[in-house]
């Protein structure tokens, strides 16, 4: 049994769905479809503040920097707060991941559904991108939203550098 096949029968309870059931098919239609819209609402929520975190965290450490003289006390605030940061980092990458996999799993879902209603919106708009196969049709911005948290573990990392660097001064 396929993917494909697996949902239609998790959708329908293994029957096939008649005319009877195509208003509350449309209802959970609507509603699921605004569960895939808050869901990357959300996921733009924690990426702005995972973005504002370690913002202020990468100022703190620039202010310990900023006479370029600290002592063994600031050394070691500066590795712990970038080190914290990298934590972050990883915390945020890893929902990206996890929202990338829940909106794939929504997207079967609102396939399947369309399977069943007169127009398949959502799968023309994936034909219509190459479904996601050609980069000059559609380039998915999860790639760059993954690499953003790594750009931030290397500033961070820089700045664990740093500290160790006068430690050992």
């Amino acid at each position: 049994m396929t993917n494909e096949q697996s949902i239609d029968n998790e959708l329908f309870a293994g029957r096939k769905p008649d005319d009877t059931d195509s208003e509350a098919l449309l209802a959970q239609y609507k509603l699921f479809v605004q569960t895939s819209e808050a869901l990357a609402a959300r996921r733009q929520g924690v990426n702005t503040f995972f973005l504002s975190v370690n913002s202020i965290v990468l100022a703190a450490s620039g202010l310990l920097l900023r006479d370029g003289l600290l002592n063994h006390l600031e050394s070691f605030a500066l590795i712990c707060l970038s080190l914290g940061g990298s934590v972050l980092c990883f915390a945020w990458w890893r929902l990206i991941v996890s929202y990338r996999q829940l909106s794939t799993g929504k997207f079967a879902v609102i396939h399947a559904l369309e399977r069943r209603l007169p127009a398949r919106l959502f799968a023309a708009e994936w034909i219509a991108l190459g479904c996601g196969k050609d980069p000059n049709k559609y380039r998915p911005f999860t790639r760059t939203e993954t690499g953003t948290p790594w750009v931030f573990v290397a500033l961070h990392l820089a700045f664990v550098c740093a500290g160790l660097y006068v430690l050992k001064v």
